[in-house]
């Protein structure tokens, strides 16, 4: 019978640390308080504690009480989820931080079959007879200019940047901002910076890239005002 009574109190406890009952302090309440609570023994909630320290649940420190173990990847979900709420003026002003120096440093770093996916994206782009084919290679083109970069860091970046521009509000801006005339345009700058690119002229690469975000930006948020 107490290893069962037990059992229940150890998932009782470990539904309640789930639900984030003890998230803010960290701190669970003593053996005497949980015993009290649970109407047992405090060895059986000793042994219950026990069992969800084994799996790392929770820490035990002597004379201090019982603490739950710190998840960095919770943290990690939670910053996600709230990226996913940014605004687009903050994304488009992270991406001129940062597409700059990773064109740069593709300039330095890329191999030549590196640059050659990026002419390859470009050339697909300007070929792409509709909006959702232009959109899908003008997105591939940045993509490999960061693989390009050899920065891993700077690359997983570009992936959750790539995950929010996905959404539905960010598809509804961009085809808002859509024309035939600044498609043309960021043709031509995705051109300026393959060109970059292929010279190994880091320099320009980077300021290529920061005058096709500019461009970028101007159309997407002018046009979006107006509407």
């Amino acid at each position: 019978m107490p290893k069962l009574v037990a059992a229940e109190v150890e998932q009782s406890l470990r539904q309640r640390i789930n639900s984030g009952e003890w998230s803010e302090g960290r701190r669970l309440p003593n053996e005497r308080e949980l015993a009290t609570e649970y109407n047992v023994a405090r060895n059986t909630v000793r042994t219950a504690i026990e069992k969800i320290a084994a799996d790392g649940a929770v820490t035990r420190e002597v004379g201090r009480g019982t603490f739950l173990r710190h998840d960095n990847r919770l943290d990690f979900m939670k910053v996600i989820q709230k990226l996913t709420g940014v605004s687009p003026i903050d994304m488009m002003a992270v991406r001129q931080i940062f597409e700059p120096r990773a064109a740069a440093l593709a300039a330095t770093n890329a191999s030549a079959d590196d640059i050659n996916e990026v002419a390859l994206a470009h050339a697909a782009a300007v070929e792409a007879v509709d909006i959702e084919g232009f959109e899908h290679w003008d997105a591939e083109l940045h993509q490999r200019i960061f693989l390009a970069s050899r920065n891993e860091l700077l690359n997983h970046l570009h992936e959750i940047l790539r995950l929010i521009r996905n959404q539905d509000l960010w598809r509804d801006i961009k085809r808002r901002s859509f024309s035939p005339q600044r498609r043309q345009i960021y043709c031509e700058e995705h051109k300026a910076i393959v060109d970059a690119l292929m010279r190994r002229d880091a320099e320009a690469a980077a300021s290529a890239m920061r005058t096709h975000l500019d461009t970028v930006s101007r159309n997407l948020f002018a046009s979006n005002a107006a509407a």
